[in-house]
Parts: C-alpha cells; structure tokens; sequence
C-alpha cells in the first residue's frame, strides 16, 4: 500500500504531486512544523509528509524555486503560506477540496485569478479548471476517487521516471523483473501446443506469483486488453504485451490478490494496470541502439511524440518504431541439454544402432546424439511499429469527453528445430529421426492490434459520472516451415525410406515438408457507465459510493491450416475452425466509510454474468491508521474466474495408446498386457466447464516516520483457489469413471479426456516494500529502495488424489529481491540495481528429483545475483545521453531441469552483458 511519502514521490516523476486534502483542513489544530531551507518541490514534500493533508503542483514549474523552511507551531494552512511566502507562485483550491500550487507565470489567462490562501479559495469555482484538472483520482484496485492513502489495497506503481532509467526495451522484460513476477517469452509460448514444432503463437506475457496467465488480469487505463488469439493449451487465453511500447507508459500499477470485486473475472492472483500517457510537453524524440558483449541481439528503436496541455484540451500523440535481431540457440555455450536424443533405431531388448546418415554436427563417438536446445531461438528477431494518440477536451461545467487510439503492427521469426520424431514398429523397436532434410521448423508471426475508446463525463464536487465505449481487435497470422505431412512420410517408408538409414528422395521435399498458416482473430466490445457521489458525512469525512454497469463481448475466429485441420501434420492432433462468441455483464456497487479519524473501511461488491455463468464477488477493506507513522490494512475477498473461449477446447496432447496399471478401481480391461491394460486414448472438448472461484486475503502494516521522507511496508497474501481448470490425464482414470470408454461387454478399451474442474492452489506470500530519500543541496538527491517477495507456500491439488504437489521452488523462486541506489546529481543520474533470484528444483512439480542428477548434485539450480547500472548526463539544453548495462558482471544462467536448454525461460537472462545506449530530446 503506498504511503503519503511514496505517492508523492511517484507523482513527483510524473511532475505531479496528489493527495487528498480533507475540507476542514484550514480548520486543523496547530502542530510542529520542522522543514529546512532548500528546493520548494522537497519542501512541500516534506509538508504533506508533516502535515499529513495533500497538495497537487507541477514539480517542473516549480524547479528552481527555494523555500526559506518554516519550523514553529502553526495550521496546515499557515505552514503552507510561510512556506510560499515571497515566492511568485499562487496558491487556490479547487471545487473537489484539493490545494493547488501554481507558479504565477504559469497562469493560462490573466482574466482568471485564482484565490491566493486557503479560506479564500474554497469559494472557488469550476472556471478553475483553466487552471488546474479536476478529473477524478483513481486508484488502481478502486473505483472511488480518491488517493492511494486511503486505498485499503496495497498498490506497487512503477512511474516513468524508473520505467526511463530501467533501460528495458520492452513492457514485458521491465516486468518480468519484478519479485514474484514470472515471464513467458515469445518462444516459450510458440512451443505450448501440441507439438514442440507446431507453434501456438508468439505472445509475451507475465504472471503473478506462479499461478499462471490466467490468473492475473491486465488493463490499459483500466480497460482489459483483449486475448492474444492463438492458443496456448499450457497456459490458457494469453495477454500479449508486444504491442505497447515503454515509450507509451505513464506508469505501471499492480496490485496482488485478489480483486473480483472490481475487475471482474480474472483478477484471481492480481491485477496489472497499464496507464498510458495522455499529454506531452511538446515535442520530443528519443533514439536507442543496444548490443550484446557477444556482439549479437541488437536492437533499435526510434520514438518521436508531441503533445500539450492548456485550460481545455489535453492531447498527445505520438509513434514508436523497434526492431530487435535474432540470437540463434548455439550462440551461447551455456544452452545445452544434459540429456541428449539418440539418432537411430533402439530396439525393444535395449540395443541402439546409431544412424548411417547421422549428420556431422550430431556425430560423436558413442552414437549420434541430438540436442534440441542448439537450434531453438534465444531471441526472436521482430519488428514493432506502433502508434497511440489520446485527446482530453474539458466542456465546460465539469463535464469533460476523452477519446484514445492505439495500433500496433509486429513481425516476429524464431527457430524451433528441426522435427525429432519416432516411428514405432509392431515389434516394439522404433526409429528416432531428427528431420534435417525439412531444415529448421521455423515460425513467422505477424500480428495487428488496435484499440480505439472514448467517453464522456462529468465532475462536480462530491459527485460525478462517467459513460464510455471501446473496440478492440487483436489478429495473428503464423506461417510456420518444417512441418512434416504425416501420410506422406508413411508413404514414403512404405516405399523403402528407413529415416536415418537411407536417403530420401529430394522430389518428395516439397510435398512431405509443407508450409502450414493458422490464422487467429480476437475481437471485444467494451462498454461502462458509472457514477460517485458522496453520501454524507462520517466522523473521518464524507462517505463515498461507486456504482455501475459494465459490458463485454468477444469474439475468437481460428482458421487453422487445411493440413492440420485434417491431421494430416505429424505431432499434430486435428484442430477445427472455430467462432465462439461470449457475452458478459456486470453490476457493481463500492461504498467508501471513513468510519473515523484514520480508520477507513471499504465495502465492494459485484454481479458478473458471463457466458451462462454468474459469479457475485464481495470485498471488505480496512484502513487503520494507528499513529501518524504507522498503518494496518486488512482486506478479504472472493474472486472467480469463467472458463475462457480458448478453454472451450481440448486440452493439449498427444497419447495414442497408453498402458494404464492394474487397479481394482477400474473396470475389467478389454486388452490386458501383463500388469497393464492398453487403452486408446482420445482428447475432446469439454462444454461443461464452470468457473473457478478463490479466496484472498491480505494483511499489511506500513511504516511511514514522520517528518523524514522513509516508507516501509509488509504485507501477507493468501490466495485459495477452487475449481481450478486443469487437463486431465490418463492416470486420473482410476478415481474418474467419466473417462472410460467401454466396450459391449462392459470392458475397459480407451478413454477420453478433456480440461475439467479438478484442481486446488494455495498460495502464501510476503511482500516488502521501503524507499528512502535523501536530498541537500550540496550531494544532491540519494534514493534507497527494496523490494522483495517469499514465497511461503504454492501448492496444488488434483481431485481424486488426496495429495497436494508441491509448486513452490520450482518455475518461481520462492525468494526474489530487488535492491536499487540511486544517485541525482546537477549533471549525472546514476543507479545500480541489484536482482537476486533464489535457488529452484530441478525436477518436475510431481516426480522426485532423478537419480542421474541426484548423483552429481544437479537437483537444484543455484541462486543467481544480477546487476544494472544506469548512467545519465544532460549534453544540451534540451538532449540527454544515457547508458544502461544490464548484466554487468555477465552472469550465465545456470538450469538443469531436461528440456529447459539450461536456463529458465522467462526468469534469467539468455544474452549476457548487453550494453544500451538511449539519446533523448526533450
């Protein structure tokens, strides 16, 4: 939960310092006001900080302004004045009951003037908006206008400001360096289908707290973005964050837990609101070129805006270009498998006879030995070009109309590798191949999204609504080449072609190794209407209420390839050309009851009705105010999440037959083969899916001294997650008879399986949080901050099993800290920031860490420590030069989980010490 001190100081990156100020704060007892001589901006920091009332001026305006303090016992009001006193700067106040510090020469028109103390300016009218927006303050995990000081929630807000001086190219790698966030890259996703060589997209995304994308819910300016429409059987409906560039942002504002009651579906680990920029002041341009210590991964991009903000009309507009190179997989020594794919026929006694043609880069002298890591991809190469404007008119008369446009174009290429298959004889034997004759499989995926919205409103004192309508379109197409036509290669070895062994016949290439596109297409109608007033007043001022209405519709269109459509690509099961279409509506209710002076209770809730399921969602919050430096919070909650479009489907995999063991809870077997029973297994889509639904609770105390410019804040999470939607598999046949096919006489002959409603996740966390300034005039401004997450405990549980798996320790370290030292200067920025990441097993959720590893030591990955350094100088009046070196010490991944190429996709670093080079004109 941010304290008065952090949201100062995040408003203060963005030029803008906000907090609430309560009407009868001219009216308050005197107090001790102790505030040195120094900048004005720091000064009315420190005001706020003491005074604990709230104050909103533009940090730029006020620049090179000094204060000459004030110390005594005065009114919050008759601080503020001694404070300004002989300053040309002009103080109001506007209808809402905010301060307001302007600096005179700043006035939009002459013929507006402004009351100049603090009684006067409660006569203050709407034309004061020339002046100063009163659009409504909201805070991410709310729907009533307010600040985050008195949000019951715990809010983490990365403003522009750190997201400039993180160095970071894209949304997605500033976030997945976050404690407690996990990434999935582009090449992660591309191979979560069926096959690890026929791709399901290119999505980057991110997660919270290892329960997966679809529990965390993702906004652009509190609107949910659409799904990426190419599915991931792994990980469900996808939010790609590709296309909305840095260069975009205002600020990032996440919040853990669950929040339901205000999203709506989805919002089950937490919620992640990307707020854009909606003003520039004017021009200005940026320019960045990176590359690696290994000399590969460049990347570039150009960004120009332009923008302005008067007493009517706020705009801006603005486009980014990016382009980023390929890294190939055998570029780095590191990104190797362990266990490596023998090249040949293994025959059923346990014999291997290497391949006759084993190509030389898979020749060694044991047998000829494949590693998938080489080829795949470290690094898409892509191309981004993006475009995103918003405009702001203010009506007259407190209503106000907003209108924002946002498209993207993005081309990505990766490699995956060529196809390793097996063909099994009737005997028992099997070939394995790796299809170096199709070449790479190699993916191309060019991607379109658009989103266009507008609104109307109006605000007034104590009350004000809001009415708005947005499309959005999100569409893939992905050309992919490598496949392999499975009735042609059958052809073929019905034909005397012995993979490995003999030569195939280059006439075949064309027709066995096809070029396959899907095609995916998601769109959504997004509408809203609500309204806040307030009630009337309580003993810690007035109560609030926020109500409304939201609507949704999406649409999902996948135009699978004619060969994969008709299962004619190896690896591949069959996928059918599906529209599904959903309708959702909700109504919802927040009531805000300042019970008491520092005491703040928050009661939510909300109808959802979505696609045939309908979920009420209820929220309590408290706000405790303990004394003037410390905070309790506390907030309860239920969520819920409905089956997404893309769950509609089967669920991944590709089974065949399968020997089920002997169990007295299955039905006699119909091909019994010693202790086992073969069954032919088939996947299907499951209409009978119902929302999951979880639990959350969090507990936090913030520490905020008075008088220093310090917070510190912990918090426990608790999210219980029921009716989880997971795939089912072929042992869970022994406690599900809706599984079993059986034959006429009642004999077991094969099953079907499908995602169902059969899994539980706990999980448990600490979250710490503190930030410290320090700033003279004579060693500029020191910043300390930490975050840091443990995870106490991540669990699942299947139903039928009795036992729970434990998660924790495996994709997501239970223990993430990020440190960071900055130092600001009169000429240089600097700050180095530390990432360390705990040790992870190595070795799947469900199993036992293997012998092989056990026996060298290899059944946990070590911990890693990472470093940035960021350096800044100004080489112009308008133009600064920075350089950012992330990695800095090169630290190498190190990961011996099979299948990972020895590292965690998503978690470390592939690239190495990569160098980064921004100029900026402003």
């Amino acid at each position: 939960m941010p304290t008065a001190g952090q949201l100062l100081r995040r408003l203060r990156r963005t030029g803008l310092y906000l907090l609430l100020l309560s009407p009868a704060c001219a009216l308050a007892a005197d107090a001790d006001y102790h505030i040195a001589h120094g900048p004005l901006a720091q000064a009315l920091r420190q005001w706020s900080q003491q005074s604990g009332d709230a104050l909103l001026f533009d940090a730029r305006e006020l620049k090179d302004l000094q204060s000459a303090g004030v110390s005594g016992s005065f009114t919050p009001a008759g601080a503020l004045e001694k404070l300004l006193q002989g300053l040309p700067v002009k103080l109001l106040r506007t209808p809402a009951g905010v301060f307001v510090v302007r600096r005179q020469a700043a006035t939009a028109s002459p013929s507006r003037h402004p009351p100049t103390s603090p009684a006067a300016a409660t006569t203050a009218t709407s034309e004061t908006r020339a002046d100063v927006e009163l659009a409504p303050i909201h805070v991410t995990g709310s729907r009533l206008p307010r600040s985050s000081l008195q949000s019951t929630i715990a809010v983490t807000v990365i403003e522009r400001e750190d997201i400039q001086r993180s160095g970071y190219g894209s949304l997605f790698d500033l976030l997945r360096h976050l404690p407690g966030m996990n990434g999935h890259p582009p090449v992660d996703a591309a191979r979560d289908g069926d096959s690890l060589y026929l791709p399901a997209g290119a999505a980057a995304t991110t997660s919270l707290d290892g329960m997966g994308p679809r529990a965390t819910l993702f906004l652009v300016n509190g609107r949910r973005l659409p799904r990426y429409p190419m599915v991931s059987l792994q990980q469900g409906a996808l939010t790609d964050l590709g296309g909305i560039p840095l260069s975009f942002v205002e600020r990032i504002e996440l919040v853990r837990g669950g929040a339901s009651a205000i999203y709506g579906a989805d919002a089950i680990a937490g919620v992640v609101n990307i707020v854009l920029r909606e003003q520039a002041d004017g021009p200005e341009a940026l320019l960045q070129t990176g590359i690696s210590n290994q000399d590969d991964g460049g990347q570039y991009r150009l960004q120009a805006a332009t923008g302005h903000a008067d007493g009517r009309n706020r705009w801006f507009l603005g486009i980014d270009l990016q382009q980023r190179r390929h890294v190939a997989g055998d570029r780095r020594s590191w990104h190797r498998e362990a266990s490596r794919y023998p090249v040949g026929l293994l025959t059923h006694d346990g014999y291997y006879l290497p391949a006759f043609r084993c190509p030389p880069s898979l020749l060694a002298d044991d047998g000829c030995w494949y590693d998938s890591s080489r080829p795949r991809s470290l690094q898409p190469a892509s191309t981004t070009a993006s475009v995103y404007g918003h405009w702001n008119h203010d009506i007259g008369d407190g209503m106000y109309a907003h209108a924002e446009l946002r498209a993207s174009h993005s081309r990505q290429r990766f490699d995956l590798g060529p196809t390793a298959a097996a063909l099994r004889f009737d005997n028992g034997d099997l070939i394995n191949h790796v299809f170096e004759e199709a070449g790479n499989a190699r993916s191309a995926a060019n991607g379109i999204e658009a989103d266009f919205s507008a609104g109307i409103g109006r605000n007034r004192t104590g009350h004000g609504w809001e009415a708005g309508l947005s499309r959005q379109r999100s569409q893939v197409m992905l050309t992919t080449s490598g496949a392999i036509r499975s009735s042609r290669l059958l052809d073929a070895v019905a034909d005397g072609f012995i993979p490995g062994f003999t030569a195939l016949d280059p006439a075949l290439y064309d027709d066995l190794f096809p070029t396959t596109r899907n095609r995916g297409r998601t769109d959504q109608w997004l509408g809203w209407w609500g309204q806040h007033r307030e009630l009337g007043q309580l003993r810690g001022g007035p109560a609030q209420l926020a109500s409304g209405l939201d609507l949704r519709r999406e649409t999902w269109t996948a135009r699978p390839d004619k060969l994969l459509e008709d299962g004619e690509l190896a690896l591949g099961l069959p996928t059918e050309r599906r529209r599904l279409s959903r309708q959702a509506s909700a109504a919802y209710a927040e009531l805000g009851l300042p019970l008491a002076t520092g005491l703040h209770m928050d009661l939510a809730a909300r109808l959802d009705r979505d696609a045939g399921d309908t979920a009420f969602s209820p929220r309590a919050g408290l706000r405790w105010n303990l004394s003037p430096s410390w905070s309790l919070l506390l907030s309860s909650g239920r969520g819920y999440r409905a089956p997404s479009l893309f769950e509609r489907r089967r669920p991944p995999g590709y089974f065949g037959v399968v020997a089920l063991p002997a169990s007295s809870t299955l039905p006699a077997c119909a091909h019994p083969v010693q202790d086992n029973c073969m069954v032919e297994v088939q996947v299907m889509e499951n209409p009978a899916l119902s929302a999951e639904t979880s639990r959350s609770h969090a507990l936090g105390l913030l520490w905020a001294p008075a008088g220093t410019d310090f917070t510190l804040s912990l918090t426990h999470n608790r999210i219980d997650l029921h009716d989880e939607i997971l795939d089912l598999r072929p042992e869970d046949a022994l406690w599900n008879p809706d599984t079993w096919q059986l034959d006429d006489n009642g004999r077991l002959q094969g099953l079907q399986l499908y995602f169902d409603n059969i899994g539980r996740t706990v999980s448990r966390n600490w979250t710490l949080h503190g930030d410290y300034r320090h700033a003279t005039a004579t060693s500029g401004l020191w910043r300390f901050s930490l975050d840091a997450i443990q995870q106490q405990q991540l669990r699942r549980q299947r139903h039928g099993s009795g036992q729970w798996t434990n998660l924790r320790g495996h994709a997501t370290p239970a223990t993430a800290v990020t440190a960071t030292v900055q130092w600001q200067g009169r000429q240089w920025d600097t700050a180095l920031q530390a990432f360390y990441t705990g040790s992870t097993r190595a070795w799947q959720p469900e199993a036992a860490c293997p012998p092989a590893q056990s026996g060298i030591g290899h059944c946990s990955n070590p911990a890693q420590l990472r470093w940035n350094l960021h350096l800044e100088r100004p080489i112009g009046p308008r133009l600064t030069a920075a350089l950012d070196i992330h990695n800095l010490l090169n630290t190498q991944p190190v990961n011996y989980l099979p299948g990972n190429g020895g590292q965690a996709v998503g978690l470390d670093d592939p690239l190495g010490r990569y160098f980064l080079l921004t100029l900026q004109f402003r």
